[in-house]
C-alpha cells in the first residue's frame, strides 16, 4: 500500500504504521559500523528517547538541537517530533560563535553532540544558558550524559502526547544568506505534503535502497529522510569518499542515490569506476547546482539515463530536470542549453516569476522565482518582519532571480540576496565581507562567487588595502580561518588598487564578476 493513500495527519501516524507494516525490515543502516535498526526497533528507540526527554522536564513544543556528524542516532533524534518535540539540526561545519546564535535563537533546551564536538560544546556552554542538558551520542565525557545511558531506563512505549498536524516538527536554519540565519518552521502537515510530492517524482518505491551522502543536517537530507521513511525504504548512511561510495553501491545493490554535482563528477571520472557494478542504480539525483554540459555527458555515459537535477530551498518549493530532459539536452548540441536550467516545477508545485511590483513576467524575462505556499513553509521562527517580506499573498519569494523559456524550463540567473552556492552550501557574501572588513588593513572588499569545476562556485575576495598599508592574500585567508566555517573562507584573495563604484560609492559587483568572465582583471 502506498503511504500517501492512507489517512495520516502527523509523523506519529507514519512511525506507528511502519512499525506494524515493516517490523523486521531495516529502516536505517550505518555503513561504517554496519549497525542497523528495523522500523519496529527505530520506533521503540524514538519512543524511549522522547520519554527520556520528557523525563528531564521538557514540554511539548520544546526545541532540541543536534550538533553532530552523520551517525545513525541522528536519525532517531530527527524524529522526536513524533511526541511533539522540535528538532533543530545545526551545520557541523559552523564555528562555535555561529552555532551559539542558532541554539539561542531557537531556544533549544537540550544539545545532542558527537565525540568530535565535545570540545566545542564545552567552549560555548557559558554562552548558551538556555541549554541545561548536554548528551553525547558516541562517547562518555564525564561532564555530559551518554546517549545510551540516557535511554537505558526509559519506556519503549509511545509517550501518548497529543500531536496535531499544525504542530511544529523541525526548525532547519537557513544559511544566513541575506543576514542572520532564520529558523524555517516545518509543521507535520507541511512535511507530509512535501514528502508526498517528492515520493512521486522521482518515482521512489518501497523496495528501493537509498544512499544519501549529503550531511544529515542538510534540509535536502531532512526532506528525503522523512520521505524515504514514510515510503518504507531502507536508508544507508555514510560520508562521501568516492571509492567507498562505489563499493557500497555494488555491495548493497543501492537503487537510489543523491549527491551534489562535484560528487557525481568524482565518481564519473574515477579511474576505478569501470571495475564496479553500479547497474543497480535506477535513480541518481544531484542537487545544489546544474552540472556542466561536458560533465553531464560523461555521467550520462557512465550511469545511463537515470540523472535527475533538483532545485529547492530550505523553505521548500522545487523544480526537477528529469532523465528525459537530460536525454533531450544531450540529443544534439543545439539542445545542450537545457542542462543550464533547473528543470520544470515538480508535480504539484506552482511556480511564478514576478517583477518587483508582484506582476508575473512573460517567458524570457527575468523575475524573482516564487513558489506557492502549497509546496513551501509559510513562516520563519520568531521573525515576523522577515516572514511578511518573504511569504506574501500565498507565495514564497525565494530571492533567486531567473527566467523561464517557452518550453517551461527555469533558469537561475542571479541571486537577489547575493548568495554564493559552493558544494551545495549557501554562503552569504555579505557575511564574509563583514569579517574581512574588520581586518585593520582593509579599506574596501567585495566577495563574489566565481565558477569552479569542483564546487560549482567558489568564494573569491577582492580587496583594496588602506592607504599606506599592505596586506597579503594569505594573511586575509588566515584571518578568516577562526571566524567562520571552512567552506565560507575565500578560496582565493586578490589585492586591487581600487574597486569599481557607482556615483554614490556603492561597489559594483556586477562589473567585478564581468571582469572574471572576460579576463580583464585589475
Amino acid at each position: 500500500m502506498k503511504w500517501d493513500s492512507i489517512r495520516v495527519e502527523t509523523w506519529r501516524d507514519i512511525m506507528e504504521w511502519n512499525a506494524q507494516l515493516y517490523p523486521d525490515k531495516v529502516a536505517f543502516f550505518e555503513v561504517a559500523t554496519e549497525r542497523q535498526w528495523t522500523f519496529k526497533e527505530h520506533n521503540e528507540v524514538v519512543n524511549k528517547l522522547c520519554n527520556a526527554l520528557y523525563g528531564l522536564g521538557l514540554e511539548k513544543g520544546d526545541r532540541v538541537a543536534v550538533l553532530s556528524g552523520d551517525l545513525i542516532e541522528y536519525c532517531q533524534i530527527a524524529m522526536i517530533c513524533k511526541a511533539g518535540l522540535v528538532y533543530v539540526p545545526i551545520n557541523w561545519r559552523l564555528t562555535g560563535r555561529e552555532a551559539v546564535y542558532i541554539i539561542n535563537e531557537s531556544g533549544a533546551k537540550v544539545l545532542f553532540i558527537d565525540q568530535d564536538h565535545v570540545d566545542m560544546a564545552r567552549s560555548i556552554k557559558k554562552d548558551i544558558p538556555g541549554v541545561n542538558h548536554f548528551i553525547c551520542m558516541n562517547a562518555s565525557p564525564g561532564d555530559m550524559i551518554n546517549y545510551y545511558d540516557f535511554l537505558a531506563s526509559a519506556s519503549p512505549e509511545d509517550p501518548g502526547v497529543d500531536v496535531v498536524e499544525t504542530d511544529v516538527l523541525g526548525l532547519p536554519y537557513t544559511s544566513g544568506t541575506a543576514a542572520l540565519p532564520k529558523g524555517v518552521v516545518y509543521t507535520h502537515q507541511k512535511a507530509l505534503e512535501i514528502g508526498r510530492l517528492q515520493a512521486r517524482k522521482p518515482a521512489y518505491r518501497n523496495d528501493d535502497t537509498f544512499l544519501g551522502v549529503l550531511p544529515l543536517f542538510h534540509v535536502a537530507m531532512l526532506n528525503l529522510q522523512f520521505t524515504k521513511y514514510a515510503i518504507g525504504t531502507t536508508q544507508y548512511i555514510m560520508r562521501f569518499e568516492t571509492k567507498a561510495i562505489m563499493e557500497t553501491i555494488q555491495k548493497y545493490k543501492i537503487t537510489t542515490f543523491q549527491a551534489v554535482p562535484t560528487m557525481v563528477i568524482a565518481m564519473t571520472d574515477h579511474l576505478d569506476r569501470p571495475k564496479y557494478d553500479l547497474s543497480s542504480l535506477r535513480i541518481l539525483v544531484y542537487v545544489g547546482s546544474a552540472m556542466p554540459a561536458e560533465a553531464a555527458k560523461r555521467a550520462w555515459k557512465a550511469f545511463g539515463p537515470i540523472l535527475n537535477q533538483i532545485y529547492g530551498t530550505t523553505e521548500g518549493g522545487g523544480t526537477i530536470l528529469k532523465p528525459e530532459d537530460h536525454a533531450k539536452a544531450l540529443s544534439s548540441p543545439a539542445k545542450e542549453y537545457i542542462l543550464n536550467s533547473a528543470g520544470k516545477p515538480i508535480l504539484g508545485a506552482e511556480l511564478k516569476l514576478l517583477d518587483d511590483s508582484g506582476n508575473e513576467v512573460p517567458a524570457g524575462i527575468m523575475g524573482e522565482i516564487c513558489f506557492s505556499n502549497k509546496t513551501s513553509v509559510d513562516r520563519y521562527w520568531n521573525k515576523p518582519e522577515e516572514t511578511a517580506e518573504t511569504f506574501r499573498q500565498g507565495w514564497f519569494h525565494t530571492g533567486d532571480m531567473g527566467r523561464m523559456d517557452e518550453e517551461g524550463y527555469v533558469y537561475i540567473l542571479d541571486r537577489k540576496k547575493d548568495i554564493i552556492v559552493s558544494g551545495a552550501e549557501n554562503i552569504s557574501a555579505r557575511e564574509v565581507e563583514n569579517v574581512i572588513y574588520a581586518h585593520p588593513a582593509v579599506q574596501d572588499c567585495a566577495v563574489i562567487g566565481v565558477p569552479s569545476e569542483k564546487w560549482g562556485e567558489e568564494v573569491k575576495a577582492v580587496i583594496v588595502p588602506r592607504q599606506g598599508m599592505t596586506v597579503a592574500s594569505e594573511e586575509i585567508t588566515e584571518y578568516c580561518r577562526d571566524k567562520m566555517a571552512g567552506y565560507k573562507i575565500p578560496k582565493s584573495v586578490e589585492i586591487w588598487k581600487e574597486l569599481p563604484k557607482n556615483p554614490t560609492g556603492k561597489i559594483l559587483k556586477k562589473e567585478i564578476r564581468a571582469m572574471y568572465r572576460t579576463g580583464d582583471k585589475r
